[in-house]
């Protein structure tokens, strides 16, 4: 290998370059760099803040979940139903099948139109009821699904009692053809 012109003279004057020592103001100046970058506090600054910001969005997200299904559950009577009792959906789907069952019977009769405002008024209670479940205090949902199974007791009752008197006064009852629709 060749060596060229520059690379001979170093190598032939390397005493010469050798005797210059710095001073020790560059090598202060030096160690004070190195201890410069040694020391990272804004770095665990930044990371304790990032870890804080983290830890408060997670308990942020959490907590509005949390109220966001408190009040879905308190809003949904159906839910708070099926913790207070969990029959009632059976005994609801009861009876109104039965109600259902002897409106059916009862417009064959032509009812008068009192009768099934009277029934849209329970309906409405049922309604109301339900509403009342929503914002009932502890405790007193067990009393108002008794109300309402009462409710929807009387009004099968009341059906009952209304059939019976339509089939005694009037014993023939209208005869639908198969075009005509009952609604309930």
């Amino acid at each position: 290998m060749q060596r060229d012109e520059l690379e001979n003279f170093v190598l032939d004057n390397r005493e010469a370059f050798d005797d210059a020592i710095p001073s020790l103001k560059v090598w202060a100046d030096i160690d004070r760099e190195l201890s410069k970058r040694s020391v990272s506090k804004p770095l665990t600054f930044q990371r304790f803040f990032k870890v804080a910001a983290a830890v408060a969005a997670i308990l942020v997200v959490g907590g509005f979940g949390g109220s966001m299904f408190t009040r879905w559950q308190q809003a949904n009577p159906v839910a708070i139903i099926e913790q207070v009792n969990p029959e009632y959906l059976e005994l609801e789907q009861y009876y109104r099948q039965q109600i259902s069952t002897k409106v059916q019977q009862l417009a064959r009769y032509e009812p008068n139109g009192s009768f099934m405002s009277d029934m849209k008024k329970m309906d409405q209670v049922m309604a109301e009821l339900k509403e009342e479940l929503c914002v009932a205090p502890k405790g007193q949902e067990e009393e108002i699904i008794a109300t309402m199974i009462q409710t929807y007791q009387t009004k099968v009752a009341i059906l009952e009692r209304v059939l019976e008197q339509m089939r005694t006064s009037k014993p023939q009852p209208k005869k639908t053809t198969s075009n005509e629709e009952v609604s309930l």
